[in-house]
């Protein structure tokens, strides 16, 4: 094991496996240089009431004693190597992350207590309202509740305005003045008293009804982001020394997209980024207990857990615009890209408790009844069933609650509009290869024709494949002929043809190309000698790869893909959603199309080139209905782009181009799960929605024609409200249910 020393004695310790019997903590900074240290190796530890401090050594001790905090600078490390000793950063509270509760709960607490307790005075009180002196104390004490009520809801003139606020509890001030008047002209009873303070004791309940149901959804969401790091180490290039970096200790909040992170054992990644350096076993995203590799390349999202290893990671997304971020605070107000139905309710919130007020006011004026307390009582029903709040809640929480969910399962919206299209999708299109196979295929057969030699033209297949590009056939390709221990080549002027394959120059000066049967043609190359090779592959749901050698086929290699296992339950998933799974595929249709009869996938296109599989997802968007697709980054970019909501495997957390969905994992389970979450959101959101509304429209009925009393009003509201505020947290439950999380 590669070691060196630090500043004070220290021992670095490579990227390696630490030794077995050496027990290893959580590191601390020196308290007076900021130099890293093990704190079970600390040759100075001093105690004190709020905890220890580990110093370096006497000089660092003098320094402390005389007021000396982190004074050098970082210590350097290889740009080739990591330090895995660190001090794990403290975490901490993010600026967007969400609260718990948007009140401290004893405040909230003491105003429902004094309300209810108003409420039940008054209900006592009323008993006693046939004569003034009573009715007055009653409608008093009615009027106490429902200033206690908007003092426990102050919050929420944030998200339906001042007039939603006090709309509700100003219907029910208004119930105890009608009542009162009632008593006074000798035209009431103590049940227009008792019905006033019903009416208060109902924004009680609706207060506490409201705190409860956002608590669930709350909690969920703030539990996802409140393991972020409020601190991490940059890499900084050092200014004498190119190919060495140094670590500096930074907020979080500081750091800047492009900066690089070093990320050690036992650390949460601060930031999305993708992996420049090292490798390591991480625990992908907040809820995953099953860690998988990340190496060069691979993209990681911030709230990752280092489990073993050291990376260095670029930094995509960072502060606010984090994934887990942006997932908290989705379907918030002001969000860039909101859902129809939140676009609604804000115009709803803003612009209802005038409409609401004007509504009350022509209630009063269009009344034919005599006096006044009757077109009092008629407009308290319209107020106290306005269903501002539960509109607001209803179009909301449920994108709340399935953003706090989905980010559990390491799959990520990029907003709440596209998590409502994908709620809508009836197609998904997507190609089979890397989403239902493995992504790695296996070349289970080289048939040469003719008697050509067969290790000479596996070496050439392999030294094209290799010098086009790194993908998945050239490293298959090259696994086999590893195995095979055949001869070296290198071959000249290799071109990579997107979705066909591969055109090349042999040692010896010949035309090369290995590919597909469309691009053999297009080079001019009959492909008839081996039809009957290339049907035997088909027939054995293997993909047929040809070689040619100087314009005449030479051999044909044969690829197998491995259908996954979660492949057949991720369809089923789709089709009990009612979704038509399309598979758009590169293969000749007899490779795929077992595959997909033992999928039970009726459509299939087949041939098409990368952009062309983008043309299909157009015709399935010209056909009618929502078009999701998915695949990977880069290889189906254009069907990706092409369709309403792209659904990206293996891709949150890094710099590709967003698209709807981002799943941290390439399993085709968890692209199910997404489009399942998202319908099931939508359509809790729209059931709450038609509630309040058709509940709003029998009140305000009923009211104006005298048939629905303030009292009966407010308790019909309660009902909608018990129904709509709890939408969230029903949902919460449902999916927690319907879709457990996975390792």
């Amino acid at each position: 094991m590669a070691s060196g020393n630090q500043p004070g004695g220290r021992e670095l310790v490579a990227l390696s496996e630490p030794p077995q019997n050496r027990p290893l903590a959580p590191s601390q900074p020196c308290e007076a240089c900021g130099s890293l240290l093990d704190p079970l190796r600390s040759p100075i530890v001093l105690a004190f009431e709020d905890g220890y401090r580990y110093l370096c050594n006497a000089e660092c001790e003098r320094d402390f004693r005389k007021g000396a905090r982190q004074r050098r600078a970082p210590t350097p490390i290889s740009q080739t190597s990591a330090v895995v000793v660190l001090p794990t950063p403290k975490t901490g509270s993010n600026r967007a992350v969400v609260p718990a509760a948007p009140l401290p709960p004893e405040q909230s607490g003491r105003g429902l207590a004094l309300g209810a307790a108003a409420v039940s005075c008054a209900l006592i009180a009323g008993v006693l309202s046939s004569t003034p002196g009573p009715a007055l104390a009653a409608a008093i004490l009615c009027c106490l509740a429902a200033g206690a009520s908007l003092w426990a809801t102050r919050p929420l003139i944030a998200s339906i305005g001042w007039l939603g606020w006090a709309l509700g509890p100003a219907g029910a001030v208004l119930a105890a003045l009608a009542a009162l008047h009632a008593v006074a002209a000798g035209e009431g009873s103590w049940l227009g008293i008792e019905g006033a303070a019903l009416a208060a004791g109902a924004m009680i309940a609706r207060a506490w009804l409201d705190l409860s149901a956002r608590e669930p959804v709350d909690r969920a969401l703030h539990e996802l982001v409140s393991k972020l790091p409020a601190r991490a180490h940059l890499a900084v290039a050092s200014p004498t020394d190119p190919m060495a970096m140094s670590m500096q200790l930074a907020e979080a909040d500081a750091i800047r997209t492009g900066e690089e992170i070093v990320a050690t054992r036992g650390e949460i990644l601060p930031v999305d980024g993708v992996v420049q350096a090292g490798e390591a076993d991480v625990l992908p995203y907040p809820g995953a207990t099953t860690p998988i590799r990340r190496a060069i390349g691979d993209p990681l999202l911030a709230g990752a857990s280092v489990v073993q290893g050291a990376v260095r990671v670029l930094a995509t997304r960072v502060g606010d615009e984090r994934s887990l971020l942006r997932l908290a605070r989705l379907a918030s107000p002001g969000e860039r890209d909101p859902s129809p139905l939140s676009r609604v309710s804000e115009l709803v919130a803003r612009f209802g408790g005038v409409s609401a007020i004007a509504l009350a006011v022509a209630v009063v004026l269009l009344s034919r009844e005599g006096g006044l307390s009757a077109p009092l009582a008629a407009a308290s029903a319209v107020l106290l069933a306005a269903p501002l709040l539960s509109l607001r809640r209803a179009a909301e929480s449920p994108l709340r609650a399935a953003a706090a969910m989905a980010g559990t399962r390491g799959i990520i919206y990029s907003s709440a509009g596209a998590l409502d299209t994908v709620g809508r999708v009836t197609t998904v299109a997507m190609s089979p290869h890397g989403a239902l196979t493995e992504s790695r295929p296996v070349v289970v057969e080289f048939h040469a024709l003719d008697n050509a030699p067969v290790d000479h033209l596996i070496a050439m297949a392999a030294a094209a494949e290799r010098a086009a590009g790194d993908h998945p056939i050239a490293r298959a390709l090259e696994r086999f002929a590893e195995e095979r221990r055949g001869p070296e080549l290198e071959v000249r002027r290799p071109v990579y043809h997107p979705g066909r394959g591969v055109t090349a120059i042999s040692p010896q000066g010949q035309p090369l190309v290995i590919g597909s049967r469309r691009l053999l043609l297009e080079e001019g190359i009959s492909v008839a000698v081996a039809d009957a090779e290339a049907a035997r592959a088909e027939a054995s749901e293997r993909t047929p790869i040809f070689v040619a050698l100087d314009g005449r086929v030479r051999a044909v290699m044969t690829l197998h893909y491995e259908l996954r296992l979660a492949a057949r339950p991720a369809i089923q998933r789709m089709f009990d959603l009612g979704l038509e799974v399309v598979l758009l595929t590169g293969d000749q249709r007899g490779a795929v199309q077992a595959m997909a009869s033992a999928l039970d996938v009726e459509h299939v296109k087949a041939e098409l080139l990368p952009e062309e599989r983008g043309q299909q997802v157009r015709s399935l968007r010209d056909a009618g209905g929502t078009v999701a697709a998915l695949g990977r980054p880069g290889a189906d970019d254009a069907a990706l782009a092409a369709a309403d909501a792209g659904i990206v495997l293996g891709a949150a957390g890094g710099g590709a181009t967003e698209r709807a969905v981002s799943l941290v994992g390439d399993d085709v389970r968890d692209a199910a799960a997404a489009l399942w979450i998202a319908r099931a959101a939508r359509d809790a959101a729209w059931r709450g929605v038609w509630v309040a509304g058709i509940a709003f429209a029998v009140i305000v009925a009923g009211g104006t024609a005298s048939l629905i009393v303030p009292g009966i009003a407010a308790l019909f509201a309660i009902a909608v409200d018990a129904y709509c505020l709890p939408t969230g947290a029903r949902l919460l439950q449902r999916i927690a249910r319907r879709l457990p999380a996975r390792s």
